[in-house]
């Protein structure tokens, strides 16, 4: 496939170049390196206190009595082991918010090897922990990992989209949620009772998922290429962009790649510089900052967070023992990376807005009919304590059925109960619909929403925009995990409705508002949207894929071909 872009300005026309390019063993090293040491601590870093977290909370109840004497109330527990947890994503803000000044001023290489700094104290202190026999310290770990991980998924996709040739830029993009997915799962089979989820190993978890990799990428990336698109138009070193292209590209004519730079160059200066509240208030990149705003909130608002936890639950009542559920939760970890692979192989084919829209539109159905299934479960049957179970009239405390009669009260576990559920068969179908909604996510709406974010907007406003769209990430993170809980306890698995209304929005938004950015050059992306090059004023808005903006009407500048 052959495209050019014809650029209409008085009467003159310029065309630009064929940008394609292939897969070299540098830009494949670049591109393994950089998300094995960073993204990949983000997913394990989500994950990695899931199996061990019994453990790690006796660990507090000891840590809490050295330093003060007294008992920890459960009470107090859940709130140390809440602020634990949630705390994480208040580092991941304060991380988000280091992308823009950190990846302007020493590079998008340089912010990612000095993010390994993070890692690696947060390790020391999570791994000490237990040696110094201080929660305090576990806590402060995880707020500073948080720090890393947000620092992480703003930069490391800013550089892969900038090291990558158009024609490949989707799939080397996707490979940022891949190794996400991918250290969400070494975390959970870490995490077994037998490897290091047990009273003896539990601290090496807090140690192994980010040494490594930090130590790796330490070793290896400064050996590794700067963004030419960094050095050209932000630190204006044409020559050091031009070696660093042809060793990227493992070729010596880069002209046109060098050409389609200038250009943006140019553009951009005819803007002011770009920092968050200047981004804010623009109108020519208000389109495209909502466009990818709207699309992460979704992300985070789609309800992938309350899959991963009815996951178990669903499994249960199917029959798969409970000593066996970590391996059901492994393997719904397994068919997340198999499809971010497939993600990765077949989004440069499809594009994007197809990979958003249609497995947004299967989640929408998923939900709705999680949510009669679920409900069924809950309220057709149950083995104790409500009046459509064998034991109406006991009463249920955790496990245990509790039991009055004339002679007094008694107790049985649940386990112990002889029941068989005529209603196991909706826990099935439940399963399947959890597997189907994971291939969903992993294929479209799980990496795609810093892709665009890298794909719709200029050099200069990039890392703003990284900031403003991880800001998003992870403040949308911290209101699902603080609202979640509450209304499941509230309202059970009808939890699902408010996630199905989310998907459907979102896929009704992105069909109407979100371009499609294949193959296009970011240059030719901006054009997608119009209006931000245009003197007058004019704000042509959002177009759909084969968007040309109507030479007709006044100050058009740029009409689009492409020719097959």
């Amino acid at each position: 496939m052959s495209k050019t872009a014809k650029m209409q300005n008085g009467g003159s026309k310029a065309e630009v170049q064929n940008t394609d390019g292939r897969m070299t063993f540098l830009l494949f090293m670049s591109v393994f390196i950089s998300v094995f040491g960073s993204p990949f601590q983000y997913g394990y870093s989500t994950s990695v206190v899931n199996a061990p977290a019994e453990l790690m909370q006796n660990f507090y109840k000891k840590s809490f009595y050295n330093f003060t004497g007294a008992e920890l109330a459960d009470d107090s527990l859940t709130v140390l082991w809440s602020t634990t947890v949630s705390i994480y994503c208040l580092g991941g803000l304060i991380g988000s918010l280091l992308v823009g000044p950190l990846a302007s001023k020493i590079g998008r290489k340089g912010a990612i090897l000095f993010n390994n700094i993070f890692s690696l104290s947060a390790a020391a202190l999570m791994f000490g922990a237990r040696f110094a026999n201080s929660y305090h310290m576990i806590i402060l770990g995880r707020t500073i990992v948080g720090i890393h991980n947000g620092l992480s998924i703003g930069v490391v996709p800013m550089y892969l989209s900038e090291i990558s040739p158009p024609n490949l830029r989707g799939g080397i993009g996707v490979t940022s949620q891949l190794l996400t997915t991918i250290g969400i799962l070494v975390a959970q089979i870490l995490g077994l009772e037998f490897i290091l989820g047990n009273e003896d190993y539990w601290h090496y978890l807090m140690l192994v998922g980010y040494v490594i990799p930090s130590g790796i990428q330490l070793l290896i990336l400064p050996f590794l290429p700067e963004s030419p698109r960094y050095l050209l138009i932000d630190k204006d070193s044409p020559e050091k962009a031009k070696k660093v292209l042809q060793k990227l590209r493992g070729e010596k004519d880069v002209d046109a790649v060098l050409d389609d730079m200038k250009l943006e160059d140019e553009m951009q200066k005819k803007e002011p510089k770009m920092h968050v509240f200047a981004l804010l208030k623009s109108r020519a990149l208000r389109s495209q900052l909502v466009c990818c705003v709207l699309v992460m909130a979704g992300q985070q608002f789609s309800g992938i967070n309350a899959i991963f936890f009815y996951s178990t639950s669903i499994y249960e009542k199917a029959g798969v023992p409970k000593e066996y559920s970590p391996y059901a939760t492994i393997g719904t970890g397994a068919i997340n990376v198999f499809m971010t692979i497939v993600s990765v192989l077949v989004i440069d084919i499809t594009g994007r807005k197809v990979l958003l829209t249609w497995p947004l539109v299967f989640m929408t159905l998923a939900f709705a009919i999680l949510t009669v299934t679920q409900g069924l479960s809950e309220y057709l049957y149950c083995v104790c304590g409500c009046s459509q179970g064998i034991n109406p009239n006991a009463t249920l405390v955790g496990d245990v059925c509790q039991f009055v009669n004339q002679t007094g009260t008694y107790e049985e576990t649940i386990a112990n109960l002889n029941t068989t559920d005529p209603y196991a068969w909706i826990a099935y179908l439940s399963i399947v619909f959890v597997i189907l909604y994971i291939i969903a996510f992993a294929i479209g709406l799980g990496p795609i929403p810093f892709i665009i974010t890298t794909e719709m907007f200029r050099q200069g406003a990039r890392p703003a925009a990284m900031m403003l769209v991880g800001s998003t990430n992870w403040i949308s993170n911290f209101i699902v995990g603080l609202l979640f809980p509450l209304a499941q306890d509230k309202i059970g698995a009808f939890v699902f409705l408010f996630f199905m209304v989310v998907c459907g929005l979102t896929t009704a938004f992105v069909w109407i508002k979100v371009p499609e950015t294949k193959h296009k050059t970011f240059e030719e992306i901006q054009r997608l949207f119009g209006g931000q090059d245009d003197e007058t004023g004019n704000d042509w808005g959002v177009a759909n894929d084969g968007y040309i903006p109507d030479p007709h009407k006044k100050s058009s500048k740029y009409a689009i071909t492409t020719s097959l």
